[in-house]
């Protein structure tokens, strides 16, 4: 968590409330929970927000702000509020356990607003909260307590008669009547009430008025909208967040901008404009959207609307994020997941939208947002959802094989095999074929680290090029490169590392370039020379990081530990150690269950473990005690020559690593074929290593080659 907090800009003065506003800062400095209660648009949301702008700085950590109106499921709030806090949760089983593991050692305010829909789910998470996270604060807005031990209840007021009518006269479109007092007590002094009568055009607004309820001012507000406006508003209501004009056009199915113009200056919809588009966003306030509702009555036409506008936008994101543009689809991914959610679980429970919920399910994971974002939890709840409705081949394969892939390269081969034994068993399409051989590559790659995942990978990229998008293509490209620089010889690895980062510089896509660099470096570790390998993988991290990639870091991490046990700053690499190991935690990604990765992790620890003795423990703890961001600055720190080891020698002949290690296995008699299952190569290959030795060596036979290798080790 490096955000400071999630609390809106402010873009209207806050007029009145102050002794509320004052009580409610008191409340918080000696209570762990104050609760705002009143009625709908008794102004609860503002004061919130208003006290945690004030009261941000005297947190470590922040104020945060958490929109509970639009979360319809109580299942899903421990995750929304994981999400809104920018807490890494890559976990399969929902819940509050990353919650809790996160919050525990921060000093923050946590402003939970809307409860009242989901009171028990509410009780319990806070209940939770405040027991184990002991820095944490809960201000909470609720139409009635929470009812948790320890809860401060405050209940909010109307305004005073000075101030409605101050408020009034602020947001006043005209002059308003002559009586402003006796119009703001007839609406009960009800912020809302009285920002919807400010804003009706000159003229509509009475001079005098008997009381009136909220209901009765919208009631009122909503005669005097055209028809088409009314129409509007309640196709509106649908959206459970914020939206842009486009989702509007969708759920409206006309062209809106004139009604939504005019439903913003009677403030029936707010806007704000969009940090990342620089378009402008529209929102209902939950009493107004909750009136909204009752006018649509029949909502199945509009919800089907919803739900096809978001496949369609997530379809396009999956087909878009690998491209120049990516940070900004992120950014839009970010803004619309609340609807995204939203729309695929609506799809989900909608008999003849099931499918097109799968497929946004599956288009979540292919868009990447959520393996960059670190909402993994969520993807995989959606993948769940479906595989409940979906129980038919071919989209269930496709289900499966998603599933099997995204638990493979978190490295939980367990889960991963149950879903392809299912898989493998069901009918598949040719669409289908390509997930599921992917998933079977890739558990010969992490599993079994075999190098008959390479041929796979190969066949899945050619398939792929003629209808896949360039980014569906690129993660098998990468993968390919991957297992070819890990499980084949150096020349192999040369060859698909040098295409991979040609193909980084070409595309202008930042997160290729950084997975370019990256390979370089796995590259240099494996097949040539370890002292290159920090620099390429420091800018890799420094470019993952600005991307906001939580998925890629850890990969990073990890070459980093075993890069710099290589080179002997061992102090260091044990730090780094310790620090992946939170990092797997965190992240959910187990580097031991990926087994070409664990290998060279653990001849890294043993290196390290042997060198230190007494000290690993203590060093490795210290790393595994950074914060996120303390173990990612650390990473990035270039390693002083001191804690360098001296570079070995050149192998004699000028040999690199691999072709000294073969020119000994000659020497101990082994065949070609022999070599290559030793090293993974096959025996083709293992020949032409053998032959282009003698050639570099000028030797004319096998026997010459191992005569010349017993005489070299002498000499060592």
């Amino acid at each position: 968590m490096t955000v400071r907090g999630t609390l809106p800009a402010q873009t209207t003065t806050f007029i009145g409330h102050s002794g509320v506003l004052a009580d409610t800062e008191a409340l918080l400095r000696r209570s762990r929970l104050v609760t705002l209660t009143g009625t709908g648009g008794a102004g609860k949301t503002r004061i919130a927000v208003e006290t945690g702008r004030a009261l941000a700085g005297a947190f470590q950590h922040g104020a945060w702000r958490v929109r509970l109106s639009g979360l319809k499921d109580p299942a899903a709030l421990a995750r929304t509020v994981t999400t809104e806090l920018r807490i890494v949760d890559n976990s399969p089983e929902p819940g509050l356990g990353r919650l809790v593991e996160s919050l525990h050692d921060k000093h923050l305010l946590l402003v939970l607003d809307g409860c009242e829909h989901l009171l028990d789910a509410v009780r319990h998470l806070v209940h939770h909260l405040l027991r184990d996270c002991e820095g944490l604060t809960v201000l909470a807005t609720s139409r009635e307590p929470l009812g948790v031990y320890g809860e401060q209840a405050l209940r909010v007021p109307p305004l005073s008669v000075e101030d409605a009518a101050e408020l009034f006269l602020d947001r006043a479109e005209a002059a308003g009547p002559a009586d402003v007092a006796t119009l703001c007590r007839a609406v009960e002094r009800l912020p809302l009430a009285i920002e919807l009568l400010a804003a009706l055009p000159a003229g509509v607004v009475p001079h005098q008025a008997e009381p009136a309820t909220l209901e009765q001012v919208l009631e009122w507000a909503a005669r005097h909208c055209t028809e088409e406006e009314r129409r509007l508003w309640a196709r509106l209501s649908v959206f459970p967040a914020d939206f842009d004009l486009a989702a509007a056009e969708a759920v409206a199915d006309a062209d809106v901008r004139e009604p939504l113009s005019a439903l913003a200056l009677r403030s029936i919809v707010a806007t704000a404009t969009s940090p990342i588009t620089g378009e402008t966003r529209y929102r209902l306030q939950d009493t107004v959207s909750q009136f909204g509702a009752r006018l649509l009555g029949d909502a199945d036409e509009v919800l089907r609307r919803y739900a096809v506008h978001y496949s369609e936008f997530v379809h396009e994101a999956a087909d878009s994020w690998f491209s120049p543009d990516e940070a900004l689809w992120m950014g839009r991914l970010w803004e619309e997941w609340p609807n995204v959610r939203a729309a695929a679980g609506y799809a989900l429970r909608t008999r003849d939208l099931a499918a097109t919920g799968a497929v946004m399910a599956m288009n979540v994971q292919r868009a990447r947002f959520t393996s960059f974002a670190g909402m993994l939890g969520q993807a995989s709840d959606l993948l769940a959802a479906a595989r409940e409705v979906i129980t038919e081949a071919p989209l269930r394969t496709s289900l499966l094989a998603h599933g099997a892939y995204m638990a493979q390269v978190r490295g939980d081969a367990a889960v991963a095999f149950l879903l392809m034994s299912e898989a493998r068993a069901l009918p598949r399409l040719p669409i289908t074929d390509v997930h599921l051989v992917l998933a079977e590559a890739t558990h010969l790659f992490f599993v079994e680290g075999s190098p008959d995942c390479v041929p796979l990978y190969a066949h899945i990229v050619e398939q792929c090029r003629p209808y896949a998008s360039p980014g569906d293509t690129y993660i098998t490209e990468l993968m390919h490169a991957m297992a070819t620089c890990f499980l084949l010889d150096a020349e192999a690895a040369d060859k698909a590392t040098t295409a991979l980062a040609r193909q980084a510089e070409n595309n202008g896509v930042n997160w290729s370039h950084a997975w370019g660099l990256w390979h370089r470096g796995l590259y240099e570790l494996l097949h040539g020379d370890p002292a290159q390998v920090h620099p390429l993988v420091v800018e890799a991290l420094r470019i993952q990081l600005k991307l906001g990639d939580t998925w890629s870091a850890p990969f990073s991490l990890w070459l980093l530990a075993c890069t710099c046990a290589e080179l002997g700053a061992l102090d260091r690499a044990a730090r780094l150690l310790g620090a992946l190991r939170s990092q797997e935690r965190v992240s959910r990604i187990s580097f031991g269950g990926m087994r070409p990765f664990h290998l060279l992790l653990d001849r890294a620890d043993r290196t390290v473990r042997r060198s230190l003795g007494d000290d690993y423990q203590v060093i490795t703890t210290l790393g595994a005690d950074l914060r996120p961001e303390q173990a990612m600055a650390f990473a990035l720190e270039p390693v002083p020559d001191s804690e360098r080891r001296p570079a070995r020698p050149l192998l004699p002949g000028g040999l690199t690593r691999q072709e000294f290690t073969i020119a000994g296995l000659v020497a101990e008699g082994f065949t070609s074929k022999q070599i290559g299952a030793r090293l993974y190569i096959s025996p083709r290959t293992a020949d032409r290593h053998v032959v282009n030795i003698r050639v570099k060596l000028g030797l004319p036979s096998r026997g010459a080659l191992a005569a010349w290798h017993r005489t070299a080790s002498g000499e060592r």
